[in-house]
Parts: C-alpha cells; structure tokens; sequence
C-alpha cells in the first residue's frame, strides 16, 4: 500500500484546514499529526538493553519456544491477529520481504495474538505467512515487547541485539525499510 510523502500529505491537511476557514493552530496540529502518522507506520530505531522476553507457542508443533530458539540470525518479530485488516494488508510485503532477504538469514517470527491454533489455521491456508507461527494464548507478549495494538514488529540483528520496531502496518518493501533491513542483514 503506497502512502503519500510526509510533507503532501501535510500539505494537503493544511491547505484543508485553511479551505475549511479553521485557525493556523488546526493546521500546524494536522501537520504535526502527518508527521506522527509517517513515524508510526515505519521502522524506527528501537535501542533496549536486550530484547523483551518470548515465550509462545509453535503452531507447527505445540512446542513451547523461546526467542533464544531464533538465535543466530537477523529476525523480525511480528505480532498480528487474524482479525486485523492492517496486519492481513501487511502480510504480502512482509513475506516477500522475508523471501528476499532469506539468503542473507532473516526470518519471521509471526506472533498471533491470543487465537486458537484452529482458526489461525483456516486463516493461514488463505493467507500464507513465510516464517513460523507462535501462538501468544495469553496475550501477554504483546504488551511484553512494549506495544499496545497490532501489527507490531521489532527487528533484531543476527547478534540478537534490538535494533528497529514498527507499531502499526507498515510496506516492508517501500526502499527506506528495505534499506534498514539490507542493513540489518548485513547487506550492502
């Protein structure tokens, strides 16, 4: 999903608001909040002593697992829901994401937040995720790693160190992502 620039879309809140007869304060507000919508829907630097615990469960094989089952290699850790539009949008480039950078090790973790096994299931023969499945029965993860709705993604280098995080969908193709996560990977 293509998004318009920062800086249009600031520009058309402002020139809204100056049509609409409403005060400087109500454009310099849309404009702040264009500039928080942008922050919030990219990668951002995320720099935590060492990252939030994971403890979920594999889809695969009902297997209790642990980040330190992942070690070893660049990942992203993404919370989601069957139920949430912006994650099903997501899910296409951040599959194709995860496909391109694979042969320099990155992985995906997909957290489903809080579904039974069967339902995500059914919905990934419908929509396929590229990585392994955890499931986060007791919804506790989510609010672990610091976020507050879904989708939620963190990126740690192959070191395991956090490095970047996204609340809300982002296109994990758009050139600025891919840039950080050729970074990540150690691609130059």
């Amino acid at each position: 999903m293509h998004m318009p620039a920062p800086g249009r879309r600031a520009m058309l809140l402002g020139g809204t608001c100056a049509a609409l007869g409403l005060p400087a304060a109500a454009a310099a507000a849309a404009v702040t909040n264009a500039a928080a919508d942008a922050a919030a829907n990219a990668l951002v630097p995320w720099r935590p002593a060492r990252p939030p615990n994971l403890q979920a469960a594999d889809l695969a094989s009902g297997k209790a697992r642990t980040l330190s089952d992942f070690a070893g290699g660049p990942l992203i850790v993404n919370f989601w829901a069957t139920w949430c539009g912006p994650c099903r949008t997501e899910l296409p480039s951040l599959n194709a994401a995860v496909d391109r950078l694979a042969p320099r090790g990155l992985r995906l973790l997909a957290v489903n937040h809080g579904e039974m096994p069967e339902r995500v299931r059914r919905f990934l023969d419908e929509v396929p995720i590229h990585g392994t499945v955890l499931l986060d029965r007791s919804t506790t993860q989510l609010r672990t790693w610091g976020a507050q709705g879904l989708p939620a993604s963190f990126v740690l280098d192959a070191g395991g160190q956090p490095r970047y995080r996204a609340f809300g969908e982002i296109d994990w193709l758009a050139p600025s992502v891919q840039q950080v996560l050729e970074a990540v990977t150690g691609r130059p």
